[in-house]
């Protein structure tokens, strides 16, 4: 048996890497589009390993999913995964076994596996949604039906701005790349990414300042209420705006200190962007026994 696939989906970029003892020996990285071109690179990255076919393939999707079934089931980010039935997918195309879980759940196997490595953490994706995955006396937290740790839909503002999971004012519609958009459309009456909006903050902007301010203050709430209620050593984070730490993390940590009763310690990951990618190619090794049937 060769080593493992992993695919990390995400709400802007997909990657996938050909992994062995931890180590990425191939990848790819590409705009998220469709399951076709998931197999294209996966086809890529064996090319150039010279792996004949992998021994498994975990993909990490930022989705509401059947983990029995391995389909996801909505994914308000990606609409045109709704339905995919990724593990079937997959495991016609390579001849191998396939496992699927939240891409935030994927990322914490990654850092529980190669990263900071603590026995209690919670790691939360910031980017173009915010997701997390939530580690317990070593172990990961499934719940019931594998969707736990999704910390972007904690409602901080019943009356705040609309989510696309239905809800209203979860941290994910106030403060990930989603959510500053939006609030850049409705108040500075432009279309400007997430970055773009960050970007104009840092010189000075005031209507982006204000817009940068109010999801920084979303996400210390979010941390400090998960520093209270679950007690973890640590707060791990990452993302693409954690590329912007220097900028947006004194004010977070700022307000979660302020908001929390004990000092809240929070780490970025050191392994960077392939976080969510190395968890994926753990995933096989953690997922729950009684889903591997489907």
């Amino acid at each position: 048996m060769e080593g493992t696939v992993g695919v990390d989906i995400g709400g802007t970029r997909t990657r996938v890497g050909a992994v062995a003892r931890g180590r990425i020996l191939a990848r790819r990285a590409f705009p998220t589009q469709g399951i076709a071109e998931v197999k294209d690179a996966i086809r890529a990255v064996m090319a150039e390993v010279g792996w004949a076919r992998p021994g498994a393939i975990g993909v990490g999707a930022p989705a509401p999913m059947d983990m029995r079934g391995g389909k996801i089931l909505g994914c308000p980010n990606l609409p045109h995964w709704n339905g995919v039935e990724v593990t079937r997918e997959l495991g016609d195309a390579f001849a191998c076994p396939v496992y699927l879980a939240n891409d935030a759940t994927s990322a914490a196997i990654g850092e529980l596996v190669f990263g900071h490595r603590a026995h209690d953490f919670v790691y939360i994706t910031w980017s173009t949604g915010i997701g997390g995955g939530v580690v317990s006396g070593g172990r990961v937290a499934w719940g019931a039906t594998g969707q736990a740790g999704e910390v972007g839909h904690m409602v901080l503002d019943p009356d705040g701005p609309p989510c696309r999971c239905g809800k209203r004012g979860c941290l994910e519609a106030i403060a990930a790349g989603v959510g500053i958009a939006r609030a850049a459309r409705e108040r500075l009456g432009e279309r400007l990414s997430a970055r773009e909006v960050v970007d104009r903050a840092r010189r000075g902007d005031a209507g982006a300042l204000a817009i940068v301010d109010e999801a920084c203050r979303a996400m210390s709430q979010g941390i400090a209420i998960l520093w209270e209620v679950l007690e973890p050593e640590l707060i791990v984070l990452g993302g693409g705006l954690t590329g912007s730490w220097d900028f947006l993390g004194p004010k977070v940590l700022a307000a979660a200190h302020g908001l929390a009763r004990t000092p809240v310690r929070v780490e970025l990951t050191p392994l960077g962007d392939d976080v969510g990618l190395l968890g994926a190619a753990a995933l096989p090794d953690h997922f729950p026994e009684e889903w591997r049937s489907g």
